[in-house]
């Protein structure tokens, strides 16, 4: 890749022409795209300017002063329009010699402006901050490599590594939450266990909130299955509503068939024309992961508006009833960032019936630096905007409320002179948003496309998950309504671990926006027992499970006509608020049992109706006996609602806390982002690299980083049902178990084929000296799908409470600390070992001799 200066010049020097560059990257690819397209109107003299500008201060930040030089002539900035834009435009022979003046938002004087010009040096410098943050790649798990591929023989950090082994290890119908950073790699999680190599065909559903996002993922996953010579039989993984019709319907034709791995969807298309074929799939036990991205936007959004994020759980629940036992799919839910309400959510509508593991390696974003700024009124803030716009680097996102902001600022960009600008907002359509993405980010699920724009105006519903990763500058022209919204949208820059800049412009009308939208329409007491009425009077009489009914979903209030998917919805919120205040328990339903002497063909009518009824039906118990009682009813009914709504309150009054200026703003979201388990508290990490209480109270320093969390080492949850064991009747009620050989050449011969079997029977966890890389990568190949962990550092053996396989070798090694607590521990192990290893507490005698718990190799491998 050519030096961005010297191309800047060059590309000047060429002018009117245009040299092709198919190297470059960043603001010079930018530059040669927008000088490209200033013929034809779709790049403005001020993207020119501000592009230029860029290029500029990134050559000062490493030291290089000589400034460019640019030609004078039609379409290009002339020496006024440079200066409005903070450059310093002489006379020279070819034109005008440019330099560009340094600038930053707020702290203008003092300290704070000294650490503010040191953060501005640091972003332009864009030199990765990866060395500071004191992550710990390490070793992948055979499992990992194998599907992904040897670009992936190491896991981004132990946090990553950790979520990567409990979604592997999630066992049939169980639920994992995983709360890991941006930028570690969640994405990987679900790609990993859906494309393993096998002959076993399966399905992995992916929810995502944007048609952007499914794109971005349906990209990354082409890029990744192109390189091992794999894909769907369609080649597409992105079902969104701009596909034509005949090619919807062939990826419903591989979902049914299992040949569609991995399919990345809206909760819309799911709920609708996927749900047949995902029926189909769990049916014939193929829909093995049920994924939920983005997850913390179920509680977010599901309350409010695109209530379809909640009506999955009913969902989940008839794949969990069709799937054939132990086929279940898993439920994994991922975000980078979780509230306790959100985790809670969560629990309620996707753990049942079992309890949600949880792996929290929870941190905040360390490459932001924050600016805060408030105006008296509109006119103000709008050319303090405008002035941030003109100077701050590309790409840029400028976040709004409303839609109809969205348009209004894209439209002012223009007037000002920008072209190279759009807007993405809840009403764009797919192909718009699908232009946005291809055209800010330059490229396309084909391969790299030209840059069209570098400033996307949007809303809230643009650029969850996106991974564009070069984003610089992130503006609010706007007070988000709550922390939750603004750390995500702040979250859109510096994808790459490089500084980026946040910056935002408030004044006191945005106030009564922010209240207005933060008062999500929680539905009341009075319709809520309305509807739970109509539910319960229309529930299937025929139902015969004890203490159980099936209630209708669909069942329409007196003063609704409503018998849309709309309707059901608010009957869902109804269910799921009575859950959450303890009101009912709900249950996965129970397929009928076939009579005694009643024909199969009858039978199998019955079971058909079920299984129709349960898509319009929940299976519910009372958790509280006056679940019933009108009263009773709306007195722990607003107590719920109450607390939602002081959720919500909270929420935009934390927001107000951190852009005050008088705590770190990152401290106030680290506190937003916090679980509390018991009487523990899961926290989420402080990184700040500079906000207004931070400068005003720290001077700079060469780290960059004014606080510093470093890398989460989660635990690895245990099942949350009962492991498999498939030596048990040999253990006895001892929590160990002692196989071993006799000789070199059977442990050579068998051990390979013991630890096989015990892999596909539900024992995939090994280690300790006798387990080699090359065993367990040949191990791995032999067993997929099924996915082999290998715990090369005790990390499972000390914090594990699942079986785990642990192989001696043959140079009699002491056993260490770690084996032995594991050992007097309850957790199950099995110790693989030569004949004559000594029991590490009588020496004197071999553990065959000292323990009943002792089998040979070749009577396990008879046993299994």
């Amino acid at each position: 890749m050519r030096d961005t200066w010297s191309g800047a010049q060059e590309l000047l020097d060429a002018w009117p022409q245009v040299p092709p560059m198919p190297t470059a990257g960043g603001a010079l690819r930018r530059l040669r795209d927008a000088l490209a397209d200033l013929a034809g109107s779709g790049s403005g003299w001020r993207d020119l300017a501000a592009l230029t500008r860029q290029i500029l201060l990134e050559a000062q930040a490493g030291g290089n002063t000589a400034g460019l030089t640019a030609p004078l002539g039609r379409l290009l900035p002339t020496r006024a329009q440079w200066e409005e834009l903070h450059c310093q435009a002489l006379p020279a022979a070819q034109g005008l010699h440019l330099t560009a003046l340094p600038w930053h938002p707020e702290a203008r004087t003092g300290d704070a402006a000294l650490a503010a010009e040191h953060d501005m040096r640091q972003i332009h410098r864009g030199e990765s901050l990866a060395d500071q943050l004191r992550l710990e790649p390490c070793q992948a798990d055979p499992f990992w490599t194998q599907a992904l591929g040897e670009g992936y023989s190491h896991y981004k950090s132990i946090g990553q590594r950790q979520a990567a082994r409990a979604v592997a290890l999630a066992e049939p119908g169980s639920t994992t939450i995983v709360c890991l950073p941006t930028g570690h790699g969640k994405t990987a999680l679900v790609q990993a266990p859906a494309l393993l190599v096998s002959k076993r065909k399966g399905v992995t559903v992916v929810v995502v909130p944007t048609t952007v996002l499914a794109l971005d993922m349906e990209r990354r996953t082409q890029e990744l299955l192109r390189g091992h010579g794999r894909q769907s039989p369609t080649g597409c993984y992105a079902y969104i509503g701009g596909l034509e019709e005949s090619l919807k319907h062939r990826m419903r034709e591989d979902i049914r068939a299992g040949s569609q791995r991995l399919i990345f969807t809206s909760p819309e298309a799911l709920v609708s024309s996927l749900k047949a074929p995902l029926n189909d799939a769990a049916q014939a036990g193929l829909l093995q992961y049920f994924v939920i991205d983005e997850a913390h936007i179920v509680e977010q959004w599901g309350n409010g508006f695109r209530t379809e994020f909640q009506t999955l759980a009913s969902h989940r629940r008839t794949w969990l009833t069709k799937s054939p036992p132990g086929r279940e799919p898993a439920t994994i839910c991922m975000s980078a960032t979780l509230t306790e309400q959100q985790v809670a959510t969560l629990e309620t509508l996707f753990a049942s019936p079992r309890a949600a593991r949880i792996v929290w390696g929870a941190q905040l974003r360390h490459e932001p630096s924050y600016y805060i700024e408030s105006f008296v009124d509109e006119a103000e803030r709008e050319a303090a905007i405008l002035l941030a716009v003109d100077r701050l680097p590309r790409p840029m996102a400028l976040y709004v409320t409303q839609p109809k902001d969205a348009k209004a600022w894209a439209a002012r960009l223009r007037r000002a002179g920008y072209g190279r600008v759009t807007h993405v907002a809840g009403d764009s359509t797919p192909d718009s948003r699908r232009q946005a993405v291809e055209g800010w980010g330059g490229r396309s699920a084909l391969g790299s496309v030209p840059t069209r724009y570098d400033i996307v105006v949007g809303t809230s519903a643009f650029g969850l998950g996106v991974d564009l990763p070069d984003v610089r500058t992130v503006v609010h022209a706007c007070l988000p309504d709550s922390v939750d919204r603004y750390y995500q949208e702040v979250g859109r820059g510096g994808r790459d671990g490089r500084p980026s800049l946040a910056y935002l412009a408030s004044t006191p009308q945005d106030q009564q926006v922010a209240d207005r939208i933060n008062q999500q329409a929680v539905i009341g007491q009075d319709k809520a027992w309305d509807r739970w009425q109509g539910m319960w009077v229309l529930r299937d009489k025929t139902y015969a499970r004890p203490g159980h009914s099936l209630v209708d979903l669909d069942s329409v209030p007196d003063n609704v006509s409503d018998t849309s998917e709309t309707n059901r919805s608010w009957n869902i919120r109804v269910q799921n608020l009575m859950i959450r205040a303890g009101l009912i328990t709900q249950h996965l339903p129970q397929p009928p049992s076939q009579r005694e002497d009643e024909p199969y063909s009858l039978f199998e009518e019955r079971l058909d109706r079920f299984y129709e009824l349960i898509t319009t039906h929940a299976d519910v118990s009372f958790a509280d006996a006056q679940a019933y009682d009108e009263a009773h009813f709306r007195l722990r009914f607003e107590g719920v609602r109450r607390k939602l709504i002081r959720a919500q309150k909270t929420a935009l009054a934390d927001l107000r806390t951190a852009l005050n200026g008088e705590q770190c703003i990152a401290e106030v979201i680290s506190n937003y982002y916090r679980l509390r388990q018991g009487n523990a508290s899961l926290r989420t990490g402080v990184n700040c690299r500079g906000c207004p209480a931070c400068r005003s109270t720290i001077l700079p320093t060469d780290a960059d980083l004014y606080r510093l969390a470093g890398d989460a080492h989660p635990a690895v949850p245990s099942r949350s049902t009962k492991a498999m064991d498939p030596l048990a009747r040999h253990r006895g009620t001892s929590s160990y178990l002692g196989l071993w050989w006799t000789a070199d050449s059977e442990r050579l011969g068998r051990l390979p084929r013991l630890l096989e079997l015990l892999a596909r029977r539900g024992m995939p966890v090994l280690g300790g000296p006798g387990v080699s890389a090359q065993l367990v990568d040949a191990l791995q190949k032999e067993v997929a799908p099924h996915r082999i962990v290998w715990d090369y550092d005790l990390d499972l053996l000390r914090f594990y409470a699942d079986p785990i396989i642990w192989v001696l070798d043959d140079e009699h090694t002491p056993f260490d600390d770690a084996l032995l607590s594991r050992l007097d521990s309850p957790d199950i192990t099995y110790l693989i070992h030569p004949s004559n290893t000594r029991d590490p507490h009588r020496p004197d005698l071999p553990l065959t001799t000292l323990h009943l718990e002792e089998l040979s190799i070749r009577a396990a491998l008879e046993a299994l």
